[in-house]
């Protein structure tokens, strides 16, 4: 690739059209955005941006997308930037060696979408910033010392909710007494879903039966066994999980078993509750955040930015088949989608 020395200026046009773009995100952040596009800075050619996509999952896919457009508006389009996609499995041994690659390529930077991801991104990356999206908790993965202060060469987006308040609603919908849960043990996020969900099912009295999907054909076995045994299902941000949430909400509803998940976009998957970052706004997020690393900011003095459009999603088409009525204080506080 030839290489390119000349001074890119943001124009005012330019200016509006990224924030159109980035709409909806945390006015303070948006600020610093602004405030960012009126100081011209020489852009090289031959930056690469590396992006990790754990196994094709389709909310990945589309905060991707989302953050190529901004990029492109920015000023960072095909000619520009070069994006060195990968799609490996969940396993650990996959993404290391995906990672590898990425700094074989030269990246100048890499994002990961995902918990699983980004952890093994943050032991194997040596001196390649690193930019995560739809990370649930990424101080308890350990990859920043805290959201204010990252503290190493990682920043991002966050995609945790409530699960009080998802559990909650569900106790309205309907009094279970008996929860399964789907994870899968060395997933961190997947891990600490699990213990949160226990940790307030003991507070309301409601017992928990735990399965560990090691892989997708698992997963499905295991969320049937669980559909039988329980009156409700939560499943985890287990990739596993995520990767036949399809079946495994198909199978349970047709055993009159509840769902509920904190995964975004799994209620019009078919889950019946949801509590749910919104996908595209995490796509935002680190769109910005990668224009910003890619013309020379440093990723650790960027403050982790927390999820800012999340929903509580509720499907009345599983309602329905499952016989349930939504009280009308969860009806109104929901979107409901079908």
């Amino acid at each position: 690739m030839d290489s390119y020395k000349n001074v890119i200026h943001f124009s005012t046009d330019q200016g509006c059209l990224i924030m159109n773009h980035i709409k909806g995100s945390m006015s303070p952040f948006i600020l610093l955005f602004s405030l960012f596009l009126w100081f011209p800075t020489t852009v090289c050619a031959e930056q690469i941006l590396a992006a990790i996509i754990t196994a094709d999952l389709p909310r990945y896919e589309q905060a991707h997308e989302t953050m190529l457009k901004i990029l492109s508006a920015g000023g960072f389009d095909q000619s520009k930037l070069k994006v060195f996609l990968q799609k490996p499995n969940a396993d650990k041994m996959s993404l290391a060696n995906s990672l590898r690659r990425c700094e074989a390529a030269g990246a100048t930077l890499v994002v990961t979408y995902g918990s699983q991801a980004t952890q093994v991104a943050q032991q194997e990356l040596k001196n390649t910033p690193l930019l995560f999206a739809d990370v649930y908790d990424p101080v308890s993965l350990g990859v920043v010392k805290s959201l204010q202060a990252p503290g190493s060469n990682a920043t991002g987006a966050v995609s945790k909710t409530d699960l009080g308040q998802l559990v909650d609603q569900l106790l309205k919908i309907k009094q279970v007494k008996k929860v399964g849960v789907l994870y899968t043990k060395g997933e961190t996020g997947s891990e600490q879903q699990l213990a949160e969900l226990k940790a307030r099912a003991q507070l309301a009295g409601i017992s928990v039966v735990e399965e560990d999907a090691k892989n997708p054909e698992e997963a499905v076995a295991l969320g049937q066994k669980l559909a039988e045994q329980c009156e409700a299902l939560f499943l985890t941000e287990s990739v596993s999980v995520a990767q036949k949430a399809l079946e495994i909400l198909r199978n349970a509803t047709a055993k009159k078993c509840l769902t509920f998940s904190q995964i975004p976009g799994l209620v019009k998957e078919g889950a019946l509750l949801g509590l749910e970052a919104d996908v595209e706004e995490q796509g935002k997020l680190v769109a910005v955040y990668s224009l910003q690393v890619l013309m020379g900011q440093k990723a650790h003095i960027l403050p982790v930015q927390l999820a800012k459009k999340i929903s509580l999603n509720i499907n009345t088409t599983v309602a329905a088949n499952l016989g349930l009525t939504i009280p009308q204080d969860v009806a109104t506080a929901a979107k409901l989608q079908n």
